[in-house]
């Protein structure tokens, strides 16, 4: 498999940089004995599609398959890179839809930046390249920006863990964000499944779905099959929203409710599953 995006890529070029410090006693002492030597190879891997690329890959150039990834944040002010913004470190995505972990790369220069999973230690990405077989990975750069994230559509169960945004300077810099993936969820309309209204009195419906509401989305109302018109010229119809880091609740009104309100009213997160109560609008006391 070539990279998306581009037509013409034989060869996956991976560069390691080695580091090591000048220690030959033959050598004559300097203020700098701390003096380092680097020196890059260039692995060409042939044949790439077949087969998914992983670090185990960079064995040839001095990287053990199980040593753990240096974590590096790298500092502002300085010609290096570094990361900016660095929020959230723990991404909850709903299954079947959208994951976006994030990375901004301040001062990337010539540098690459790549995202690996840490499970498997596979190379995900390289720079705008997708380096593996499963076609749901890609990176969101938009061009004369910093955001390098990694997406995922849609996210599985399996996919919940740790990945690492890096960037091939020397030390590198990492910088590890942790996806869980939660189930649907069920939203739910407080009180009974049926409802009566007294003619001429408000509607007053509340929804809650008790996950982040990222992981809801936006929520619509729905009386039968018709979404509820807020500028109608009815008049009267609102909804107000509340999110906390675990709830979004989301209230509906309508005043002076007449016969014709009445209905199959449904609550509909984008990311949830719909919730649905019956509404009587009666004459006297409900």
């Amino acid at each position: 498999m070539r990279p998306r995006g581009s037509a013409l890529y034989p060869l996956l070029i991976l560069k390691c940089i080695y580091s090591s410090n000048n220690n030959n006693n033959n050598t004559n002492n300097n203020n700098d004995s701390d003096n380092e030597q680097q020196r890059t190879t260039t692995t060409a891997i042939n044949d790439y599609d077949d087969k998914n690329v992983t670090l185990s890959d960079l064995k040839e150039c001095g990287e053990s398959e199980h040593s753990e990834p240096e974590i590096t944040w790298g500092q502002p002010n300085t010609h290096t890179a570094y990361f900016g913004d660095v929020s959230p470190s723990n991404v909850t995505a709903v299954v079947g839809h959208k994951a976006t972990l994030p990375c901004r790369v301040l001062h990337l220069g010539n540098k690459d930046v790549s995202w690996i999973r840490q499970r498997d230690l596979h190379i995900l990405t390289l720079g705008i390249f997708t380096y593996t077989t499963d076609n749901r990975f890609k990176v969101y750069h938009p061009p004369d920006t910093e955001q390098w994230d990694l997406e995922i559509i849609p996210v599985t169960f399996r996919d919940a863990g740790v990945y690492e945004c890096q960037v091939s300077t020397s030390p590198k810099v990492s910088l590890p964000i942790v996806l869980g993936v939660e189930a649907v969820q069920q939203a739910r309309i407080e009180g009974p499944a049926e409802v009566y209204i007294q003619k001429g009195s408000t509607i007053r419906l509340t929804c809650i779905v008790n996950t982040h509401s990222d992981n809801v989305g936006a929520v619509a109302w729905f009386r039968d099959t018709h979404s509820l018109d807020y500028d109608s010229p009815r008049g009267g119809v609102s909804v107000e929203i509340e999110k906390t880091p675990s709830r979004t609740t989301s209230k509906l009104f309508l005043t002076q409710a007449g016969k014709i309100d009445g209905g199959n009213y449904t609550c509909v997160p984008q990311y949830a599953d719909a919730a649905s109560v019956l509404v009587h609008v009666v004459n006297g006391e409900s």
